[in-house]
């Protein structure tokens, strides 16, 4: 099996060529398992629109292939036969499906299930049954089955949510920021991606919350606070060269020489930008430059040297905690930083890993079993299973990178490297330009969104078509796969 190589600079615009792509499918670890991470609110207003398919995959794979709920066969046929919320809350809640919530695994599914299978806004309450207390509520972010809010989901729900699930999880249930693509000709705008991406409120080392995007508790004015500052935009630029933006001001090596740059509106602002996509506290090596005014004037600008990553985000923040205020910020153009922004969600995330398809809901295709029975215990039946546990999951790799199979297994398997104990089946390239026999996917961009890049119409082992692919898009390439040894996702 090949995979894409790295092409750090991203693409104007999809294109076979442009676009590189990583293997895909779904990865197992044994570490951090961790809750579903909601996005936390920005601290003030924001012009940006709302985050549609970008989710982050920090399920572990562990959790996704051995849990009491999918990958029980008894647990199976009551999770879809009904709606969500009566399943899980109040007098209605199934008895069995309780029982099974005692494997630690199967609470860790079901954030992500809930996340994906309904919208924003709607949630699913349930009681912890190791405690007898109400958990915290499952919140809906996605939206691709809302009809399993209340009533039974159709097959094509199923594989949806089935494909992302699949999507949303790597070994060591850490935070990577994905973009999901796909189409649903009943529902066009379903996958749309943003014309302005925000940047990621969370550390990238730690999975933290960034605290700067936290309200403030006590008032406070001064540049280096660490809290009430709001996401603002992404930029690419030639790394090592000079930046310049502001928001009202001239750069503050061009205060005689330069042009106004960008305006803001209301409160005095301030401004700060960070390494790569994510925001960053005012001491952390990651952050680049900030302002609270510029030019012996209270708006604020800033001259910094681009980053390695060739990427930059913007915060932005009042001077004073208790006063509101935006900002419009705008870069200098037409130098050699090659200087864009605000980026888009296809420009920010432009590596193209491959597709995941298939139904991890099917009772009769699972390897092993896994229960919580009548004393609370966790009881599973095969603890190696050769292959895929999902033996009805799929998933397909686009051309062009190095490091052979070893991705498949580090991205699928909960053994990384072994071929065991896997969350779905690796069938090979989603669409092989030099052998296009070989070719697992009918489309290499579907045709409801051109330039989006998503693959459409996947075929199994045994040639069946899978009409609900999730074509995901990564920002790094290897981010897919933390704690994997570097050559396995190195580029030739």
């Amino acid at each position: 099996m090949d995979f894409p190589r790295v092409r750090r600079t991203p693409p104007s615009a999809y294109s076979p060529r442009s676009l590189t792509a990583l293997a895909v499918s779904a990865l197992l670890g044994t570490t951090a398992c961790q809750p579903e991470l909601g996005e936390a609110p920005p601290a003030g207003p924001s012009t940006v629109q709302a985050q549609e398919l970008r989710v982050a995959n920090s399920l572990t794979t562990q959790a996704l292939v051995f849990n009491a709920l999918t990958t029980n066969a008894q647990a199976i046929p009551l999770l879809i036969g009904n709606g969500l919320v009566p399943l899980f809350s109040g007098v209605s809640a199934n008895p069995y499906l309780q029982q099974q919530l005692k494997d630690p695994a199967a609470r860790e599914v079901m954030p992500y299930l809930v996340s994906c299978a309904l919208p924003v806004g709607i949630q699913v309450s349930w009681t912890d049954p190791t405690t007898g207390l109400p958990g915290t509520p499952w919140e809906g972010k996605l939206g691709l089955c809302p009809q399993w809010k209340t009533g039974a989901p159709s097959p094509a729900c199923l594989n949806w949510v089935s494909a992302c699930l699949l999507a949303r999880n790597n070994a060591q249930g850490r935070r990577v920021e994905l973009s999901l693509r796909g189409q649903d000709p009943s529902r066009p705008t379903l996958f749309s991606t943003e014309s302005v991406t925000r940047p990621v409120l969370y550390h990238p080392a730690t999975d933290a919350a960034v605290p700067s995007y936290a309200a403030c508790l006590v008032p406070d004015a001064t540049e280096g606070r660490d809290c009430g500052w709001r996401p603002e935009g992404l930029g690419r630029c030639v790394p090592g060269a000079v930046v310049r933006l502001g928001a009202g001001a001239r750069a503050p090596d061009q205060c005689g020489t330069g042009g106004l740059l960008g305006t803001t509106a209301g409160a005095r602002m301030m401004l700060r930008v960070c390494d790569d996509i994510a925001g960053c506290d005012a001491g952390d090596a990651r952050k680049l430059a900030s302002s609270e005014g510029a030019c012996a004037t209270t708006s604020p600008s800033v001259t910094f040297t681009c980053p390695a990553s060739g990427f930059f985000n913007v915060m932005s923040a009042p001077y004073s905690s208790t006063q509101s205020g935006s900002v419009a910020v705008q870069v200098e153009t037409g130098t050699s930083a090659a200087t864009r922004y605000p980026l888009s969600e296809t420009d920010t995330f432009f590596l193209r890993e491959g597709a995941y398809y298939g139904n991890i809901f099917d009772a009769e295709a699972l390897a092993t079993t896994v229960y919580v029975d009548r004393d609370g215990k966790v009881r599973r039946g095969q603890e190696i299973v050769d292959g895929a546990v999902y033996r009805k999951m799929y998933s397909c790799q686009a051309a062009g990178w190095s490091g052979s199979a070893a991705y498949a297994t580090h991205r699928l398997c909960a053994l990384p490297g072994s071929g065991a104990n896997c969350a779905a089946t690796s069938v090979g390239l989603c669409v092989n330009p030099k052998e296009p026999r070989t070719s697992h996917c009918q489309y290499d961009d579907g045709p409801l969104v051109k330039g989006d890049g998503d693959f459409e119409i996947c075929t199994d082992t045994g040639g069946n078509k899978w009409m609900e692919p999730i074509t995901v898009f990564l920002h790094n390439a290897c981010s897919a796969l933390p704690g994997a040894p570097g050559d396995v996702c190195q580029a030739r």
